[in-house]
């Protein structure tokens, strides 16, 4: 039965972070046996969790990585504490696979024996790049990947080795729907000679669109089988880590490649990013799934990325040093295989929490790529009526806005205009300097060239400086903070922002009650709206609050800050504004102050919505202002026991859904022909239905297929339950 408990009882209930050893270091074969898939989480023998932690090696036909091959390095790598080595093998680079298939075969076949005698496992991996004459297909050789997998899987299957994992298709670009379409068809090559054989499917642009595959997975006959790859390289690749987060909800992924620095392999050196995604995959009580991760690359080229220089003997590791030149590249990734997971020698690295924390001591800063989810309310940008004009039958005609230039793929293939699978652009500075000849369009310039307009929207699934995106919702941008206490300490600022558009965060909150907010804003913010562009809500409702009226929610209920116009940092040149920052204080109107309510401490769920455009604020700040009136009741859910002050629910709110599951409209019965607001909300936090019931009502709402939760609020109580639409 849920409970309704005072505050004063509530704010007893905080969360402790401790760090722990990883349940998995030190683990191998001998321990876990033939893997496979519980749900997604990847698993030993017997069914319980395994993290895979290892090297890719650079590409088997590159003379950088020619010495650091073979039982000897696969034997050093166990030694610094890998268990998986990961055979990275470009498949059409000159002299690589298709130049000499037999020998490449054979070479593979040795390394799965090799790493079988060191109770190592293994990933068989096919290089799909768009370089030299490739196009990031990788139906462009498939015949050739069915002849190798059916070859080196067959073999497996032959003398019982069952440590090997297959990585299909790496760093494809060609579009998800084609990169599927070859996984059904290769998969089965692999399943022919071990059914449960785990893997490993590349997903589109570099392995970065982790998300795709979440409403389009492969085919559930191979649902035993298959993980996703998601690449990371920590220079550039940060925005991503909330997709990656939030993928995890729904499919089993494997980090088969990623890197502390650019994606380039170049440098700087990025720890921080790095410790970012190894908090994300590492064990956690509260983790969706341990993720397992291959680092790129045990091989001695002279770039940043490798482990080694000169040779790759111990002694030989990267002196490559960090931004702060306080730790070495190949320290660091020694350190990850460490015990304990952290640093040596002494101190320790504190474990890493992707999560904001609201504390009551000192101010906090929020990190806006802490997210769990983003979107827009009505949907995405492609889906719009106002963004595409669209024919009778639903194609993608012309675009009806103008002005701003246009990631070239993502345009052409919703207007169909695509010759050939995978065109290429480059995108410099946002705006398209080159273009694929393939691509055809009505659209010139005054010169004659092709031009492509679009909206300002989409994550930069390639950096900083790469092509954005469109259709994929908000925008972050790095904040440099200049001007402020808080310079270049790793802070992001909203970057493109449109109105309906929001973000689900999970926050840790050390104590109910009041906080003020503030935040570090640039000059590139407008302030367009009068009340400001901001709102913060959650199943409570709206968590806004003005100073004279805490407990009121309609007093504010969006908030924004004063314009910055003025510069007053002087080595910031006039041209670049929007590197100009200040600490203000959050307004609302004429309110001039503006708390946030927590009801509740601990771990919650927040929806922050954009009413407009919010570009250019940074890194919002939470001060402790007051504590919340202990004689207040709110409702605490399953609180999992007996808490002073906690009071059984009020009866008349227990209600029923019928039908449930659902193909289309259900009824709301609630006892004793009560009045409530009832409200059914999606997994991505939105409220697509809100509604007055009053006894027993019909909802006939057109619903897309999943689960959804009903919330019912009576008379200050709560009470909710799922629903299932087919």
């Amino acid at each position: 039965m849920k409970k309704i408990l005072s505050l004063a009882a509530v704010a007893s209930l905080t969360l402790a972070a401790n760090a722990e050893k990883s349940p998995y270091q030190g683990k191998n074969y001998a321990d876990w046996g033939k893997l496979k898939l519980v749900g997604n989480q990847l698993s030993d023998r017997d069914g319980n969790p395994v993290q895979l932690k290892g090297w890719s090696t650079y590409s088997l036909h590159f003379g950088e990585v020619q010495g650091c091959l073979g039982e000897g390095q696969w034997k050093l790598m166990q030694q610094y504490g890998a268990n998986v080595v990961r055979l990275a093998m470009y498949v059409d680079a000159p002299n690589s696979y298709l130049d000499n298939e037999a020998m490449y075969k054979e070479f593979i076949k040795t390394c799965i024996e090799e790493t079988s005698n060191l109770n190592m496992y293994c990933i068989v991996d096919w290089h799909i790049l768009e370089q030299g004459n490739g196009s990031g297909d990788p139906n462009d050789y498939i015949n050739e990947s069915k002849d190798f997998f059916g070859e080196i899987s067959y073999y497996c299957a032959d003398n019982g080795y069952d440590h090997v994992l297959y990585e299909i298709c790496n760093e494809p670009i060609c579009g998800w729907t084609q990169i599927k379409s070859y996984a059904e068809d290769v998969i089965p090559v692999i399943t022919t000679n071990q059914p449960d054989a785990i893997v490993i499917v590349g997903t589109d642009q570099w392995c970065q669109k982790i998300m795709e595959p979440v409403t389009n997975p492969i085919s559930s006959d191979y649902k035993k089988n298959v993980m996703y790859s998601f690449h990371y390289y920590a220079c550039t690749h940060k925005y991503l880590l909330g997709e990656f987060r939030k993928a995890q909800n729904y499919l089993p992924v494997f980090v088969s490649e990623w890197s502390a620095v650019n994606f380039s392999g170049e440098g700087p050196f990025c720890r921080t990013n790095s410790d970012e995604l190894i908090a994300d995959c590492d064990y956690k009580e509260a983790a969706p799934q341990v993720v397992s991760w291959c680092v790129w690359n045990w091989g001695k080229k002279d770039d940043a990325s490798s482990f080694f220089t000169g040779s790759c003997n111990a002694g030989y590791e990267s002196k490559f040093e960090d931004r702060d030149e306080s730790t070495t590249y190949g320290h660091y990734i020694m350190d990850l295989f460490s015990p304990m997971g952290c640093c040596t020698p002494p101190p320790c690295c504190a474990p890493w929490v992707n999560m904001n924390k609201i504390p009551t001591k000192v101010s906090s800063l929020w990190h806006w790529d802490y997210y769990d989810m983003g979107g827009e309310a009505e949907t995405y940008h492609d889906a719009n009526s106002d963004a595409w004009v669209k024919d009778s039958t639903g194609n993608v005609i012309d675009y009806s806005r103008d002005g701003e230039e246009v990631d070239v793929l993502s345009l052409a293939r919703a207007m169909q205009w695509l010759d050939k699978p995978c065109p290429w652009s480059t995108v410099e500075d946002n705006r398209v300097v080159d273009f694929d000849s393939t691509i055809s369009t009505n659209w010139k310039d005054e010169n004659g060239n092709p031009t492509y307009k679009s909206l300002n929207a989409g994550r930069n699934y390639s950096g900083s400086y790469g092509s954005n995106r469109p259709d994929d919702g908000v925008d972050l941008n790095v904040a440099s903070c200049m001007g402020t206490a808080f310079e270049y300490s790793g802070y992001n600022s909203l970057y493109k922002v449109e109105e309906n558009e929001w973000i689900n965060y999970t926050v840790n909150v050390a104590k109910a009650g009041y906080y003020k907010i503030s935040g570090i804003v640039s000059a590139e913010y407008k302030a367009p709206l009068k009340n400001g562009e901001i709102s913060i809500k959650s199943d409570y409702g709206n968590h806004l609050r003005d100073t004279s009226a805490l407990n009121d929610d309609d007093v504010i209920t969006s908030f924004g800050f004063p314009r910055t116009t003025v510069c007053d940092d002087p080595t910031v040149p006039d041209s670049a504004y929007w590197d100009c920052w200040t600490r203000s204080d959050a307004i609302s109107g004429d309110h001039k102050e503006v708390l946030c309510k927590f009801e509740k401490a601990g771990e919650q769920r927040l929806t922050i919505e954009f009413l407009g455009d919010a570009s250019g604020v940074g890194p919002l700040i939470f001060e402790w202002y007051a504590d919340l009136d202990p004689n207040e009741f709110i409702v605490c859910g399953d609180c999992g026991g007996d808490y002073p002050g906690a009071v059984d629910d009020i009866e008349t709110t227990k209600f029923s859904i019928n039908p449930n599951p659902t193909s289309g409209e259900f009824s709301i019965s609630l006892a004793d022909n009560v009045e409530a607001m009832v409200d059914v909300v999606n997994t991505s936090g939105q409220v697509v239905v809100s509604q007055n019931v009053k006894g027993t009502a019909t909802i006939n709402k057109s619903l897309a297929s999943g689960i959804y939760t009903v919330i019912v609020k009576f008379d200050g109580a709560v009470r909710t339950q799922k629903l299932v639409v087919k």
